[in-house]
């Protein structure tokens, strides 16, 4: 074994000092055919000496350059009178042919020599003679020194780059120690083999022998020095490489690429952001690797590319890089989705707001569905981005918003179940109409149907906010309309809306005009004869929402002061055609308009009504409503029992129709405080007379009452019907 170790010393010096000996001594004229026999032997020699300390066989290997044999100049014989100062100049112009001959004479050499070792050794079969080879080929390199191995590039690297992907690893490590040797030697006359090195150095990262991979390893150190100390070194065509494979999932290839962009990143010469788009997509990928200083690493490059663009944000094209980043932003991986969602808001807080109006549809798309995410630091995350958004659409011009696409990405966002997601789309739909109500009735069907279906959420805040954008959906004729028919079509046919019809009609009666909501809801319902059951449903609810609600004390009012105010004998028969679907709230509209004599007539109906236990329960609480606030003047008028007659008969109509109950007792205590006989009588005749009624007031009353019977016996055949 020292035998063996001695040879391959031996060989390499050889090699060395044949090589320098090759290039550095000059060629004589005067050298004859000894001087080159000799030459011969010394090449031979050094790479026998080379073979025998790789080889376990003797093997005789030839390397013979042509050795070129350079004529002397003689002086002839017509020269001899030429003058001194001409033999000078002739002397010195041979003297420089000479040298240039010699020159090409010993890089011809050299170049034998280099190419005996790569046919002859690296082409070998027996991974001992390619070893050989490469040590050789390193050896010349040393011999030849920065000044001669810029002649040799291309018979020193291509032959070591083959051998990277040799199938034995112990020549795969002496590859590396070679190019090492050369690198360090030729600098930056290796950047001509750039691609090809980075490429070999790419695939070594992941080689199975470590061997291997820590000689890669030193050669990439070397590479990177090289790279960034020369002014030649060409960025736009390296990063096409890392393009190429930034999408690798090797780790050691991840390692291998984010330490090349970290080393150009830190070049004061080289501006990566430039470049960015091209692997920026990878970078982000890398931050769901498993490995965790992969995931540091990344995290650490893209932390600083970050703050380079915020301090350069004003020559960044931040277009590419916020598609990239968009793509990320709903990534399974939570630090992935996270880290895209800061860029995201970084971007919008960088102030270039023209430069990113036409991504904002498309941000919109990715921060939304963060919102309801279940890590609290992407939902923090999120919401910083949304009210970022929010405040970059309110500084934006009309006609710059792309509102069409917004509503599709808003409308994904309604038709999940989480509360989050939909209060954070409506509050995009109200800001929206805020911005141009004009340009979003364009397209307001997009979403519109959704919005009606949004009401039945089991979330009040998801319902209210809901209102709030149909209310100001339907602030044109045309829309509230439809709103409504829609709206009364939903409860129909939707139970659980059903139960919430009193929130939403409350609701609504803050943000539109009540008055309108109930003479456009009467309407409606008068249409709706083959389902009579909905509507008396419908109506009591609408009844116990006038009478009891405080969005709607003005329109009580309104109808409290029956037949002396004309609009409220208008909205009275408005509503009294409808109402007729329910005969309990048509009784409660008639007390509350002071309709006393009408209200006597409805009650002596009620005998031909069944007195089904819905029925008996209205009744029972019309009459706790009757002891309410809502009918104080209504008890104050029993205190004139001769003038308002007809309130004391419907009252005593009422309280013959219940059966003995609590509300029973309380009616009939109030009654009794009226003692309306000893009233009767002692009261003057001329006061005692009941307010009268002119003629057009009593057909008024003739027409209504005939249109509560048909519609009551429009339910006693379809209740008939049904049994």
């Amino acid at each position: 074994m020292g035998d063996r170790k001695e040879k391959k010393r031996i060989g390499g010096e050889e090699i060395e000092n044949l090589i320098r000996k090759l290039y550095y001594t000059p060629n004589h004229t005067s050298n004859n055919n000894n001087t080159n026999q000799q030459q011969q032997q010394n090449m031979n020699h050094a790479t026998m000496g080379t073979t025998s300390s790789i080889t376990t066989t003797t093997t005789t290997t030839n390397i013979t350059p042509t050795t070129t044999t350079t004529t002397s100049n003689t002086t002839s014989p017509s020269s001899s009178s030429s003058t001194t100062i001409n033999q000078k100049d002739d002397t010195s112009s041979n003297t420089t042919t000479a040298t240039t001959s010699n020159n090409n004479n010993n890089i011809n050499q050299v170049r034998q020599v280099l190419i005996a070792l790569n046919t002859q050794f690296i082409h070998s079969v027996q991974p001992n003679m390619r070893r050989g080879g490469l040590w050789g080929l390193a050896s010349a390199s040393i011999a030849l020194g920065h000044r001669g191995i810029r002649h040799f590039m291309n018979d020193l690297i291509p032959p070591v780059l083959s051998c990277f992907a040799d199938h034995d690893s112990k020549v795969r490590f002496h590859a590396c120690e070679a190019l090492y040797n050369i690198a360090k030697v030729a600098r930056g006359h290796t950047l001509v083999f750039f691609n090809a090195i980075f490429d070999g150095l790419c695939k070594l990262s992941a080689d199975p022998d470590n061997a291997v991979k820590n000689a890669s390893t030193l050669l990439d150190r070397l590479m990177k020095d090289v790279a960034t100390e020369d002014d030649h070194f060409d960025v736009e065509q390296f990063v096409p490489l890392i393009r190429e494979r930034i999408s690798s999932n090797n780790p050691f290839v991840r390692q291998f690429l984010v330490g090349w962009i970290m080393i150009l990143d830190s070049v004061p010469d080289i501006n990566m952001i430039e470049y960015l788009p091209q692997f920026l997509h990878g970078l982000f990928s890398m931050l769901s690797d498993p490995n965790k200083e992969i995931v540091q690493r990344a995290s650490s490059v893209l932390e600083e590319f970050l703050i380079e663009i915020g301090e350069l944000s004003d020559s960044v094209d931040l277009g590419p890089l916020v598609t990239i980043i968009s793509s990320h932003a709903t990534s399974e991986d939570e630090r992935t989705r996270e880290r895209a969602l800061q860029w995201i808001h970084k971007f919008l807080l960088l102030g270039q707001h023209n430069k990113l109006i036409p991504y904002y549809a498309s941000l919109v798309a990715v921060v939304l569905p963060s919102i309801s995410h279940k890590q609290e630091s992407i939902r923090t995350a999120a919401a910083l981005t949304n009210k970022e958004l929010i405040s970059c659409i309110q500084k934006s011009q009309k006609h710059q918003i792309a509102f069409n696409e917004l509503l599709h990405h808003l409308k994904v966002e309604l038709e999940k179940f989480s509360v989050p997601s939909r209060v954070v789309a409506l509050n995009w739909l109200h800001i929206l109409l805020n911005k141009d109500m004009d340009s979003v009735m364009k397209v307001i069907d997009v979403v519109f149907i959704l919005l009606l279906k949004t009401l039945s959420d089991p979330s009040d805040e998801v319902v209210s906010l809901d209102l709030e954008v149909l209310a100001i959906v339907s602030s044109t004729e045309q829309n509230f309309v439809k709103f409504l028919k829609n709206l009364v079509s939903m409860l129909r046919t939707d139970q659980k809306l059903l139960a919430k019809a009193g929130f939403i009609i409350r609701q609504l009666s803050v943000m539109l005009d009540p008055e309108k909501i109930y003479c456009e809801l009467s309407k409606i319902l008068q249409t709706y004869d083959t389902n009579l059951e909905f509507c008396s449903v419908m109506i009591q609810t609408l009844n116990m929402i006038l009478l009891t609600s405080k969005e709607l004390s003005e329109l009580r009012e309104l109808i409290k002061k029956g037949s002396s105010c004309p609009e409220s004998v208008e909205l009275f028969q408005q509503l009294y055609k409808s109402w007729c679907h329910n005969p309990v709230a048509t009784l409660s509209l008639c007390l509350l308009a002071k309709n006393y004599k009408h209200a006597c007539e409805l009650v002596k109906t009620f005998s031909q009504i069944d007195a089904s236990v819905s029925f008996l329960v209205q009744i029972d609480n019309l009459v706790q409503l009757i002891e309410s606030p809502v009918f104080a003047d209504l008890r104050l008028q029993l205190l004139e029992p001769a003038k308002e007659i007809y309130l004391l008969k419907a009252l005593y109509g009422i309280l013959m129709l219940l059966p003995q109950s609590t509300a029973y007792d309380k009616l009939n205590k109030r009654l009794q405080c009226v003692n309306t006989l000893a009233l009767l009588q002692l009261i003057p005749v001329n006061d005692s007379k009941p307010q009268p009624s002119t003629e057009r007031d009593d057909e008024i009353n003739r027409e209504l009452l005939t249109h509560f019977t048909v519609v009551q016996q429009k339910h006693r055949q379809s209740h008939n019907t049904e049994f």
